[in-house]
């Protein structure tokens, strides 16, 4: 049994966990601009109008940190994190991330949703291109020297898309399996 719940109310938690998760050398890429600030990670005020901060709970433990960052006059959620914390809830992270997925595109109406994943990040890459083959979304280019790991490494980028149009044609198609 998992629950999806605001960051906010667990944020002290979250802190911890996220500082103890950028310090695994897997997580080397989670950080965009090479570490993690907690100030500028879990918003202060619980609101969802400049972001969407989620973690899953399982017991009485974070296993997961969900965060979309919004461009409200696009309606597009234009960054997108997803990070696995406790790596033996993988399938309770996949129910959770589509359950979040309709929140985004059904409860908040986002038109499209955009992420980036460094190149050098091949586990997390490799995550996301089987997804999008088997499911949906896209690649929608790359970007040369976009990320930099906490240990001064750079990487160039690659962006993914996923439309709300693609989205709802797929939860058409597979009704029985969303």
């Amino acid at each position: 049994m998992y629950s999806i719940e605001p960051a906010y109310i667990v944020r002290d938690q979250l802190i911890r966990v996220l500082m103890k998760a950028s310090t695994d050398p897997e997580n080397k890429w989670f950080f965009t601009d090479g570490a993690f600030v907690a100030e500028n990670q879990i918003e202060r005020l619980p609101n969802t109008w400049n972001s969407e901060n989620f973690v899953v709970v399982a017991g009485a433990e974070i296993i997961a940190y969900f965060e979309g960052i919004w461009n409200k006059p696009l309606n597009i959620i234009s960054s997108l994190r997803l990070l696995l914390i406790d790596k033996t809830q993988k399938v309770t992270f996949t129910k959770a991330v589509f359950q979040f997925l309709d929140y985004l595109f059904i409860a908040r109406g986002a038109k499209a949703i955009n992420w980036i994943v460094a190149e050098k990040n091949y586990k997390a890459r490799n995550t996301y291109e089987k997804f999008i083959k088997k499911y949906f979304g896209h690649i929608i280019g790359k970007r040369h020297f976009g990320q930099k790991a906490y240990d001064g490494e750079l990487s160039d980028i690659l962006l993914f898309e996923v439309l709300q149009t693609e989205y709802f044609a797929w939860k058409n198609a597979n009704k029985n399996e969303a």
